[in-house]
C-alpha cells in the first residue's frame, strides 16, 4: 500500500505536536470559546463548566474525558447495504462537491445552482467509480425557497444514490428533517443505526452559533454521525501562522466534540480539518497553496492523536475556470489528502472559484487526478507472470515489446490507460481538433452521465418520502428560518 496512515507524513514532531496540544488547551481554558445556544450552555454548566454569558471555559480534563468516548470508528449504513462503509476503517469516503450557489459547464456557461443541477452532480456521483460516498447539497437551487429547498436536496440524494451519504443540516430543523427523511429511506425504525453524516462549522474565531449547536445536538441524539469542522482562514478567521491556526484548530474541533459527547456518549464525532490561507491582496481564500496542504498532514495527525476518524483535504481550487492552475492546486491538494491518509473527502471533485461553483468539467478532471491517486494506491504486482521472465525469453534480445503476447494479454490490465488525458504528437493533435482538456472533461462527464444506472427505490419509501416532503413544505418556516 503505497499510501498507509499507519506511515503517514508528519507533518510534526512529537514535541511539536505536544505544544499544539497545550496552546489548544490553553485557549479552551484561559479564552474560552461563546455558545449561542441556551441549551447547549445549560449542558456544559450541569457538566459542571465555568459559563459567564455566553463564554464557556473548557477544562482540559473534561475536554479529553468527553473526545474519549467518541468512536474510533463507525459503519455508516446506505440504503444498499453493499455500499455499508465502516468510517475510520481504512476504506475512505470520497465524494463530491457541495454547497456552491453557482454551476457550470462549456456548453451553457456559469449559471445559478438548480435542482436539476443538484440531480446531475447526485448522478455522476452514483456512477464515477473513484466515488463511494454521496454529498447532499451538491449545488444549491437557489431560486427554491430557502427554507424547503433542503428537502428537496435530500431527496435527490436519497432518489438518485444508493451510496451512503453526508446530509444538508445548517440548522437543527434541517438536520432533523435529514434524520427522518434517512429513517423512512431505510425503512422506517432504525435503531440506533449510523444513516448519515453532518458538518459543522465552528465561526470561528472561538464561537459556536445557534445552528450549527442546533444542528450537533440533533444528530448526536439520534447517533447520527457530526463532522466537526472549523472553518480556518489565515489571516481572515484564524492567525497567519500555521501553528496558530492549529492550536485554534483544535481548540474549536474539540469544544465541538465535548458538545455532541455531552448530548450523547458515544456518538460518533470526526476531527475535521478545512485549514486554508487568505491572499492578503484580494481577501479571497487562497486554496491549495502550501498551507493547504500544511492544514491536511497535520488534521490527519492530530485526528490520530485524539483517536478520531479525520475529514479533510478535496479537489479544492481558487481557480475560476477549469485551466492548469485549477489542475495544479486540485493535484496537490489531492495528493495531500491520499498520503496523509484521510478517512472522509468532501469536495472530491467538481469544486471550481473557491467552492461557489460546481462545475461539471472540473468534476471530470478531478475523478481522473483520483483514478489515478487510486490506482497508486493499489500498487503494483510481483506474480511471475508479471515478472515475465518466459516471455523475455521468447521476445529475446533486441525484440519487440510491443508485438508481444504478453503485451497484448496484459497491457489493459497493468497499464493505466487514461479516458481523458492524451499522448498525441502535436500533428495528430492538431489534425483531430486540438481539443483542450477542458473539452475533452466537457465530453467525458457526459459519457459518465449517459452510462448512469438509476438505483430504483422502493415505490412505498419514495411516496412516503414525498409525502413528508409536501406536509413539511406546508408548515411555517421554524422562527430561526425566517
Amino acid at each position: 500500500m503505497l499510501y498507509d496512515p499507519e506511515r503517514a507524513p508528519r507533518l510534526m514532531s512529537e514535541e511539536q505536536e505536544e505544544q499544539v496540544h497545550g496552546h489548544a488547551m490553553r485557549i479552551l481554558e484561559e479564552i474560552g470559546l461563546d455558545v449561542l445556544h441556551d441549551q447547549g450552555r445549560a449542558l456544559l454548566a450541569d457538566a459542571g463548566l465555568k459559563v459567564e454569558g455566553d463564554r464557556v471555559y473548557f477544562d482540559r480534563g473534561f475536554v479529553m474525558e468527553q473526545v474519549a468516548k467518541a468512536p474510533r470508528t463507525f459503519p455508516l449504513h446506505a440504503r444498499n447495504p453493499v455500499n455499508t462503509v465502516e468510517v475510520g476503517g481504512g476504506t475512505p469516503l470520497w465524494m463530491g462537491v457541495g454547497g456552491p450557489p453557482f454551476f457550470s459547464d462549456l456548453d451553457a456557461g456559469r449559471r445559478d445552482g438548480s435542482l436539476e443541477g443538484h440531480d446531475t452532480i447526485i448522478k455522476l456521483t452514483q456512477t464515477a467509480s473513484p466515488l463511494n460516498c454521496a454529498q447532499t447539497g451538491a449545488c444549491e437551487p437557489v431560486k427554491m425557497p430557502v427554507h424547503t429547498r433542503h428537502l428537496d436536496m435530500e431527496y435527490s440524494t436519497i432518489r438518485w444514490s444508493d451510496l451512503p451519504y453526508t446530509t444538508y443540516g445548517t440548522s437543527g430543523p434541517k438536520a432533523r428533517d435529514g434524520i427522518e427523511m434517512a429513517r423512512i429511506a431505510h425503512g422506517g425504525d432504525t435503531g440506533d443505526r449510523t444513516l448519515l453524516m453532518g458538518v459543522v462549522n465552528s465561526l470561528s474565531p472561538l464561537i459556536w452559533d445557534f445552528r450549527m449547536v442546533d444542528a450537533m445536538i440533533a444528530w448526536a441524539e439520534s447517533n447520527q454521525a457530526t463532522i466537526v469542522t472549523p472553518f480556518l482562514l489565515g489571516g481572515a478567521t484564524a492567525p497567519v501562522s500555521v501553528a496558530g491556526g492549529l492550536a485554534q484548530q483544535v481548540a474549536e474541533a474539540l469544544s465541538g466534540i465535548a458538545i455532541a459527547q455531552t448530548v450523547r456518549p458515544g456518538a460518533p464525532c470526526l476531527y475535521g480539518s478545512f485549514f486554508q490561507a487568505t491572499d492578503m491582496r484580494t481577501g479571497a481564500p487562497a486554496l491549495g497553496p502550501p498551507e493547504s496542504i500544511f492544514g491536511v498532514f497535520a488534521g490527519a495527525q492530530l485526528a490520530r492523536r485524539y483517536g478520531l476518524p479525520f475529514r479533510g483535504g478535496g479537489g479544492l481550487c481558487s481557480s475560476n475556470v477549469v485551466d492548469a492552475q485549477a489542475a495544479a492546486e486540485a493535484a496537490f491538494t489531492l495528493w495531500a489528502t491520499m498520503l496523509a491518509g484521510t478517512d472522509v473527502v468532501l469536495h472530491a471533485a467538481g469544486w471550481l472559484e473557491g467552492g461557489l461553483t460546481a462545475s461539471l468539467e472540473k468534476f471530470a478532471l478531478d475523478v481522473e487526478l483520483l483514478e489515478q491517486l487510486q490506482r497508486h494506491q493499489r500498487g503494483v504486482g510481483f506474480s511471475d507472470e508479471e515478472f515475465a521472465f518466459d516471455a523475455l525469453k521468447e521476445v529475446g534480445p533486441g525484440g519487440l515489446w510491443l508485438a508481444a503476447d504478453h503485451t497484448m494479454q496484459h497491457f489493459k490490465e497493468w497499464q493505466y490507460i487514461s479516458p481523458l488525458f492524451v499522448t498525441q504528437d502535436f500533428t495528430t493533435w492538431n489534425a483531430a481538433g486540438a481539443e483542450d482538456t477542458a473539452s475533452r472533461a466537457n465530453r467525458r462527464w457526459k459519457q459518465l452521465l449517459a452510462s448512469y444506472e438509476d438505483p430504483g427505490i422502493d415505490s412505498d419509501i419514495d411516496a412516503e418520502l414525498i409525502a413528508f416532503m409536501d406536509r413539511r413544505k406546508a408548515e411555517p418556516p421554524p422562527e430561526e428560518e425566517h
